[in-house]
């Protein structure tokens, strides 16, 4: 062996070497991004569960705030309920209390059956829409294929 083809054998060699070195950095870079890729997918799901986890616990607060908020509001009821009755009961004594009852179911009364034409119209009014839109697609069909 000549020192021409040693010199040639050490040449590919490190060739070889470099390109070695050039596929590991390739290689690591890869490794590297898979990894940034895959810490980034993990804090986007913990992000989500924190999202989730905290619009629990809001919603438990929110729960809570809105069944206070019932109570309190039945409990004013209640009072200022309690307060018509005594001063009704003090200025017009019990007659006038059973008259007031007897006021209050006749307008509970109407009021019911304003609720019950009311929701009988709009229904009324959803078939009116209902025949309409029928026959404005029956008018379509005509003008364009008849």
């Amino acid at each position: 062996m000549d020192a021409s083809e040693v010199n040639s054998i050490a040449k590919a060699a490190i060739g070889t070497l470099k390109e070695s070195i050039s596929v590991g950095k390739e290689g690591g870079a890869l490794v590297s991004d898979v990894q940034a890729d895959s810490h980034a997918i993990i804090l986007q799901q913990q992000r989500i569960r924190e999202r989730e986890r905290h619009k629990q616990e809001h919603l438990g607060s929110h729960q809570e705030q809105k069944s206070y908020n019932r109570f309190i509001s039945k409990m004013e009821e209640l009072k200022v309920s309690d307060d018509l009755k005594a001063k009704i009961l003090r200025e017009h004594g019990v007659a006038g209390w059973d008259a007031y009852l007897k006021a209050k179911a006749e307008v509970e009364a109407q009021d019911k059956a304003e609720s019950e034409h009311i929701s009988d119209d709009e229904l009324h009014m959803a078939d009116v829409t209902w025949w309409c839109f029928a026959v404005a697609m029956l008018l379509a069909y005509l003008l364009t294929h008849g």
